[in-house]
C-alpha cells in the first residue's frame, strides 16, 4: 500500500525533519524574487513562498496551521538570511490574493521549480 504521501491525495508526512523542509521549502532565486515583488513584509513573503511550495508539492493549498508549528522549530535554521518571521495571515483578503498569484505564477510557470 502506498504512503499517504504517495497517493491520488498527497498530504505532508506529520513528522517533517529539517532537512525535508529545507529541500521542499527553499525557494529557488527566481522564486524568491517573484514573491519579494508580491510583498512587501518578511511575514507574507515567507507565508507566501509557503503557499507557492505547497502548491507545487501537493497540487493544492492546505492550511497554514501546520507550519507555524514546523516553523517554530526546524526551518528557521535553514531560511536564517530572513528576519525571525511566520508563515501567517491577518486577513482572509491577503491570503486569497496570495493563492491568486501563486496560481497565476504555476500556471505561467513564472518560476523554476
Amino acid at each position: 500500500m502506498a504512503s499517504i504521501d504517495r497517493t491520488a491525495y498527497p498530504r505532508f508526512k506529520r513528522v517533517v525533519s529539517a532537512r525535508e523542509l529545507a529541500e521542499a521549502f527553499t525557494p529557488t532565486p527566481d522564486e524568491a524574487g517573484w514573491a519579494r515583488t508580491k510583498t512587501t513584509t518578511d511575514q507574507h513573503f515567507l507565508a507566501l513562498v509557503v503557499l507557492l511550495k505547497c502548491y507545487q508539492r501537493l497540487g493544492y493549498f492546505p492550511k497554514l496551521s501546520p507550519f507555524r508549528r514546523w516553523w517554530s522549530t526546524a526551518s528557521a535554521a535553514s531560511w536564517s538570511w530572513l528576519k525571525p518571521s511566520r508563515p501567517v495571515y491577518e486577513s482572509d483578503r491577503t491570503l486569497w490574493r496570495h493563492r491568486d498569484f501563486v496560481r497565476g505564477a504555476v500556471g505561467r510557470e513564472v518560476h523554476a521549480g
